[in-house]
C-alpha cells in the first residue's frame, strides 16, 4: 500500500470518546452506507449518504465514522461531504477539520486543503504540531519543499514519536537528495518506532544513497525479518549488494525477491544486471529477464542498456546497436548509454555517428553508477506512493 494511504487511513481517526451509534432513521442510514460499501455499491453508499446529510440535525461521531468509511474504500468526495458538514456543525471539533483537510489533499485540492487546516482549532500542543505536519504535508505535495520542511521539521520537533511526521520529513530529504539530514531522520524515528517497515525502509535508502552501503544492508536485512514478502526491502537489499562487490549474495536476494508473489518488475532487471557482470553468458535468461523489465518499468532506459551489452556479447552487433539507440532515445543523459553506442557505430564502421555519440559521451556528468542508484532512489519513493521528480 502506498504511504499517501497509509498516512490517510491512519490519521482518519476520533480519539476522542466515540459514543455508540444512536438508534433512529440517521442510524439506519448509516448501517445502509456500511453496507452498501462493504458490498461496493458506491453510488447506492453516495445515494445514502445525500439523504443523511439532508438531515437537519446529526451526531459528530456518526459523521466522522461515516467519512472514515468513505475514505478507507478511496471515495474522497463523498468523506469530505461528511467532514465539512461535521466541521460547520461542529467546528470545535479538531478531527473534523484536520480529516477534511487530508479528504480535499487525496483529492489534490490543495487551496481546499490549506484552508481546512487553517480553520482547525489547536486546543493541545499535539493539535498544533498535527496542524503543522498536515500544513507540511500539503506544501511537499505541491512541490512547495522549503515551506514544507519547515513544517514538518517542527511538527518531528514537537512530537519525535510521531511515525508519519518522520516519514514525510525524510521523503522531503530523499526527493531533494539530502541523504545525511534523510538518514538522521529516519534513524530518529525508526528508533521509535522500530518495527515500522516504511521508516526502516526511508533509512536503508537513506543510507545507501549516502554510500554507507554496509549499514543500508544490515537495515534491510532487519526489515526483511519483520516484513519477509515486503518487495521493496528485498530489492533495495540486492542492489546495495550489488554495489557493494557481493554478486553472489545479490544474486540470492534477488532470486529470492523473483520467487515473491508479485515480484517488483526491477528485480528482473537486476538479475540481468548481475549476471551480465558475472559474465554467466545464460543470454536467453537475461533477454528474458529484461524483456519483463520493459514491459514493466515505464522508459527503462538501462534495460535497454543491459539487453544491448547481452546481444553484443552474443555477437548479434545489429540488434545491440538498436537496444542502444533505444537507451539513449529514452534517457537522453544517461552516459553509458551514449558510451555504448558509439562502440556500437565504430564496430559497425558508422565512424560520423560514432563520433557524435562520444561527443554526448563526453559532455555527460552522470556515470553508470550514478545513473543505477538514481534509478533505485525512483523505485523506492515510488512506493512510498512519492513522486520522484517532484523536487525543486
Amino acid at each position: 500500500m502506498h504511504l499517501v494511504l497509509v498516512v490517510v487511513f491512519v490519521a482518519f481517526h476520533h480519539p476522542y470518546p466515540v459514543r455508540s451509534q444512536q438508534a433512529g432513521p440517521a442510524a439506519s442510514l448509516e448501517q445502509d452506507i456500511n453496507k452498501a460499501l462493504e458490498q461496493g455499491a458506491s453510488e447506492q453508499a453516495t445515494r445514502a449518504l445525500d439523504e443523511l446529510l439532508a438531515r437537519p440535525q446529526l451526531d459528530s461521531d456518526a459523521l466522522l465514522r461515516v467519512g472514515v468509511r468513505f475514505a478507507q474504500k478511496g471515495l474522497y468526495a463523498q468523506a469530505a461531504s461528511a467532514f465539512g458538514r461535521c466541521t460547520r456543525d461542529y467546528p470545535s471539533i479538531f478531527e473534523g477539520h484536520y480529516n477534511l483537510a487530508l479528504a480535499e489533499l487525496a483529492q489534490k485540492h490543495y487551496s481546499q486543503a490549506l484552508a481546512a487546516i487553517g480553520q482547525a482549532p489547536q486546543g493541545s500542543e499535539s493539535e498544533a504540531a498535527a496542524s503543522l505536519y498536515l500544513r507540511g504535508k500539503i506544501e511537499a505535495d505541491q512541490g512547495h519543499t522549503s515551506e514544507a520542511e519547515h513544517d514538518l521539521s517542527l511538527a518531528f520537533e514537537r512530537e519525535p514519536g510521531q511515525e508519519n511526521y518522520a516519514l514525510d520529513l525524510g521523503m522531503v530529504y530523499l526527493r531533494t537528495h539530502e541523504y545525511p539530514k534523510a538518514e538522521d531522520v529516519f534513524t530518529r524515528g525508526s528508533g521509535r518506532n522500530p518495527r515500522s517497515p516504511y521508516l526502516l525502509l526511508g533509512l536503508a535508502l537513506a543510507q545507501f544513497l549516502s554510500g554507507h552501503t554496509a549499514q543500508s544492508v544490515q537495515t534491510s536485512r532487519r526489515l526483511l525479518a519483520l516484513e519477509p514478502e515486503f518487495s521493496p526491502a528485498c530489492l533495495l537489499l540486492g542492489f546495495a549488494l550489488y554495489f557493494d562487490g557481493d554478486l553472489a549474495g545479490a544474486r540470492q536476494v534477488t532470486s529470492e525477491g523473483l520467487k515473491l508473489p508479485n515480484p517488483n518488475p526491477y528485480l528482473y532487471y537486476l538479475e540481468a544486471a548481475i549476471l551480465l557482470k558475472q559474465h554467466t553468458g545464460e543470454y536467453a535468461r537475461i533477454l528474458g529477464d529484461l524483456s519483463v523489465a520493459e514491459a514493466d518499468i515505464p522508459a527503462c532506459s538501462l534495460c535497454y542498456v543491459a539487453s544491448g551489452k547481452a546481444r553484443e556479447e552474443e555477437g548479434d552487433l545489429a540488434r545491440a546497436l538498436s537496444d542502444f539507440e533505444m537507451a539513449v532515445r529514452l534517457g537522453p543523459g544517461l552516459s553509458e548509454g551514449w558510451y555504448h553506442l558509439a562502440s556500437a557505430y565504430d564496430r559497425l564502421g558508422k565512424k560520423a555517428e560514432a563520433a557524435r555519440a562520444r561527443e554526448h559521451f563526453r559532455q555527460m556528468k552522470q556515470n553508470a553508477d550514478e545513473s543505477e542508484k538514481e534509478m533505485m532512489r525512483g523505485v523506492v519513493l515510488q512506493s512510498f506512493g512519492a513522486d520522484p521528480s517532484h523536487a525543486p
